[in-house]
């Protein structure tokens, strides 16, 4: 399968442009159709070909899904409990195996505080626990034939776009309104590509044996039936003593102050690398691109009235059949 690169054109690529710095930050790759800079192109081939373990626990989900509380819990899960080795970096303990190679520009500080990802992903003992953003389409394709455990996390979209705005404003140098941001999240001209199509492809996947489909307002909502559901995923046993401690660990009061869970300290080390125009234009927003959004209904503070309606009727219409809904 060969990856064939090319420029968002018309009225949405000039808005792209416009948001993400200039005509050549982003290009639309496909097959996924999701937008990636030219750094992109160099790691490809290695994400596709990485070679899969069958021991491997792969997360996948949309950013901003509430991906690093549930990895956080699946990590633990997967590693005993061990709480002291979890005060190392989530960044570093289960690696967003393409995360370096989605950055807007290469000279971001962020290789010299981590390495290359892809780099580290590879070099991990078994189990490695790896995460990624990408859709189904530009994983690893030995996943599909090794067929290791995989966890995907799907939340309301009305959640995922406020926080995924601040998210690409330090990761991809976005510089304007949300409102904008929201009209390419809406038309699929983000950097992660289509959300729908990145939630239905592991949706269809639903009922294979290795796949475990995660709803984030569901985790939410009863954190220890969670723990129980993917403890038995992962054929894993926990004592009753286990999952209080679990449970205390990736409480809301833990979660937003585990400095270990933040990606902060990567996002705030490649923003002081950025000329001053880029990275301080937009000033503040609210914190929260390196804060945990974690309780649903957030999005009210962010969303107008007749935006959150339209992003449910683009759900409505883009669920219709699938047999998957918002609640």
């Amino acid at each position: 399968m060969d990856l064939k690169y090319s420029k968002v054109e018309g009225e949405l690529g000039r808005k792209v442009d416009d948001l993400f710095g200039d005509d050549s930050a982003l290009m639309e790759v496909q097959p996924g159709n999701i937008l990636v800079p030219p750094k992109f192109q160099k790691f490809a081939d290695r994400l596709l070909n990485m070679e899969v373990r069958p021991d491997d626990v792969w997360l996948v989900a949309y950013p901003r899904t509430g991906s690093s509380w549930t990895q956080e819990m699946i990590w633990c899960i997967g590693n005993d409990l061990n709480f002291q080795r979890a005060s190392k970096l989530i960044y570093l303990r289960a690696p967003v195996f393409e995360f370096t190679s989605m950055f807007s520009k290469d000279s971001s500080g962020i290789t010299s505080l981590i390495g290359e990802t892809i780099d580290l992903v590879e070099r991990m003992p078994s189990p490695r626990f790896i995460k990624s953003y990408l859709p189904r389409e530009l994983l690893p394709r030995q996943l599909e034939v090794v067929k290791p455990k995989i966890i995907y996390v799907y939340r309301d979209p009305k959640e995922v776009a406020p926080s995924y705005y601040d998210f690409c404003r330090l990761v991809h140098d976005l510089d304007g309104p949300f409102e904008d941001f929201c009209e390419l999240f809406l038309n699929s001209k983000v950097p992660m590509g289509p959300f729908w199509k990145h939630v239905l492809g592991f949706w269809k996947m639903r009922d294979e044996p290795n796949v475990l489909f995660l709803r984030y307002e569901d985790i939410a909502k009863d954190r220890g039936r969670a723990i129980d559901i993917v403890t038995q995923f992962m054929e894993k046993t926990i004592s009753p003593e286990g999952r209080e401690a679990l449970l205390d660990h990736i409480s809301e009061e833990k979660v937003k102050t585990n400095h270990t869970l933040s990606i902060r300290p990567m996002l705030e080390l490649r923003k002081s690398m950025l000329p001053r125009s880029r990275s301080n234009s937009n000033g503040s927003s609210s914190g929260s691109e390196s804060s945990f959004n974690l309780k649903p209904g957030n999005f009210e503070a962010r969303l107008t009235e007749d935006m959150a309606k339209r992003f449910d009727m683009w759900a409505e219409e883009n669920l219709s059949g699938t047999g998957l809904s918002l609640n």
